[in-house]
């Protein structure tokens, strides 16, 4: 099977390269992508950069590779309580915050009925543009979701695989648990682009620096969760 990966950010895909093996690099379409062999499929690995824009469009462009399967991995925040930091989700469901409400996404997901996919937990995935505050969020999704996960990549990406006739699935680790709210927005340490700017991180911190606590922790908590995305990759793949 050919399966392309997205991720958004380093630390996610640095965490799927750690079980790679001669892996050739290449850029497409302003994007980093990554070639090599993994559990007998033809894996292409393709880091986005963050935001709806930025997967979107890097999908578009890796569907010229005609893949047979379209993951998106990441990291993801819990919503309410029972996920924890490292636990390891499969989407199940796929909800986007449109700014004023939660729009249903009426994609079909891969893997919700196969034994291949039975170590995941499974739970909704909240796609949106911005840092959601998360008492909010979880006052405002219906009752029958189960184990919520916020993120900002999936929806974007399984639209695009589904326009293409190509199956989605998305994965996602717990780098920060349901009781932890977020004190910034990630906007302000990126460009325009999305894309994460140390000279605007600085500033940031220099201007607030009663965040640092938080980013230490975070930062503490996205090292465990990069190991489990990374080993639930792996094990994935050698199922699929």
């Amino acid at each position: 099977m050919k399966i392309v990966i997205i991720t958004a950010m380093p630390e996610e895909t640095r965490a799927i390269l750690e079980k790679a093996a001669q892996v050739e690099k290449t850029v497409q379409s302003h994007h980093s992508i990554w070639r090599f062999r993994a559990g007998g499929h033809d894996i292409i690995l393709c880091e986005s950069g963050m935001g709806s824009r930025n997967a979107g469009s890097a999908a578009s462009a890796i569907t010229s590779e005609k893949p047979d399967l379209m993951i998106s991995a990441g990291f993801g925040g819990g919503v309410l309580p029972g996920l924890k930091v490292a636990d390891v989700v499969m989407a199940e469901q796929l909800l986007f915050w449109t700014g004023v409400g939660l729009e249903q996404v009426p994609v079909p997901l891969y893997g919700l009925d196969s034994g291949c996919t039975s170590f995941l937990l499974r739970g909704s995935f909240v796609s949106c543009d911005s840092i959601l505050n998360k008492k909010q969020l979880a006052e405002l999704l219906p009752k029958s979701v189960k184990q919520p996960v916020v993120e900002m990549e999936s929806t974007p990406v399984a639209r695009v695989a589904f326009e293409h006739g190509i199956s989605f699935l998305g994965i996602r680790a717990i780098s920060d648990p349901w009781d932890e709210e977020l004190s910034f927005s990630i906007s302000e340490f990126c460009d325009d682009e999305m894309r994460i700017r140390a000279p605007r991180v600085f500033t940031t911190i220099l201007r607030r620096p009663y965040i640092i606590p938080q980013l230490i922790r975070l930062a503490r908590n996205s090292r465990k969760a990069a190991k489990s995305l990374g080993e639930a990759v792996e094990q994935l793949l050698r199922q699929l």
